[in-house]
């Protein structure tokens, strides 16, 4: 009896031990996060990182943000700026970020990253999909087919779809090629117009919205950055914009086929508590997020 209960204490005195020792090997670590641009679907998703990293460690954590506003040159400097200090784990939103502290990283800091439409079209992943060493990551890539149904619900075969993107994004060259292929399957026009910054995407919305029945828009970082210069262009020919993520919907899109940006969030930062216990990267499987249909509330 005497030789049960004391093995039981022990068992119990080193659990205790145990996690007071892994709390504090957490205490001082820093987490940096970059994104390429601030806008309200990026935002979602790093509010849903950190928040799963703060609920998981309080304060013992420390979490640096920076955004490279638009512009990649930008973002390679903070990947690098990131790497130098050593951090615990980078985590990067979108492809563009993902990309830059990916070629930064040579020191191999563990990486999550979040929002990449096609992680292996971007080289973040190898080409038969395993991780790259303590790489992982979640992927926002669209559910095709569904955005299909969603237009083919909406609108008349044979309309005009007109889609604006920056063929500079990795992330929305692929989307675009895709799209473009399964709608003209189905009997849509497809009418392409590149922007390959923000301040082109006016011009383009004003060279494409006479020509179109509706705007598709894709997770296009360039795009998205200027929405407000794409929907008071379509509002003043009365069309409908469909789009790819949920935060657009809210700012006045018609409907989109999208994961929604914060549970994305929250599952990246999953991964990165994670890594942080201990996990290596590149044993955490890169998750896609489901989609599901967002719609403009009087739609």
């Amino acid at each position: 009896m005497y030789t049960k209960v004391a093995l039981f204490i022990t068992v119990i005195l080193g659990i205790v031990f145990y996690n007071k020792s892994s709390q504090a090997n957490i205490t001082g670590k820093v987490v940096a996060i970059t994104q390429i641009a601030p806008h309200p679907s990026l935002d979602r998703i790093r509010k849903g990182i950190e928040d799963e990293i703060t609920t998981a460690f309080g304060d013992k954590v420390k979490i640096e943000f920076q955004s490279a506003q638009g512009n990649p040159t930008l973002a390679t400097q903070i990947a690098q700026n990131f790497i130098g200090k050593k951090v615990d784990v980078v985590v990067a939103i979108t492809t563009p970020s993902a990309q830059a502290m990916f070629s930064a990283n040579a020191p191999k800091i563990p990486m999550v990253f979040a929002g990449v439409t096609d992680p292996i079209a971007a080289k973040l992943v190898e080409d038969n999909g395993k991780n790259k060493e303590n790489v992982t990551g979640v992927s926002d890539a669209p559910d095709i087919q569904r955005q299909v149904a969603l237009l083919q619900g909406s609108l008349l075969k044979g309309s005009s779809i007109g889609i604006i993107y920056n063929p500079g994004e990795t992330n929305s060259y692929v989307h675009v090629e895709r799209l473009e292929e399964a709608l003209l399957a189905v009997g849509f026009v497809v009418i392409k117009t590149p922007a390959y910054s923000t301040g082109d995407v006016l011009q383009a919305a004003q060279g494409t919205v006479p020509n179109a029945d509706a705007l598709m828009l894709t997770n296009d970082n360039t795009v998205i950055a200027a929405l407000d210069a794409v929907l008071q262009t379509a509002k003043q020919k009365g069309i409908p914009i469909f789009c790819s993520d949920p935060e657009s919907v809210k700012r006045g899109c018609k409907a989109a086929i999208a994961p929604d940006q914060y549970e994305m969030g929250r599952s990246a930062g999953e991964m990165v508590v994670r890594i942080l216990k201990g996990e290596r990267g590149h044993h955490i499987s890169v998750l896609n997020a489901p989609s599901t249909q967002f719609s403009l509330a009087n739609s």
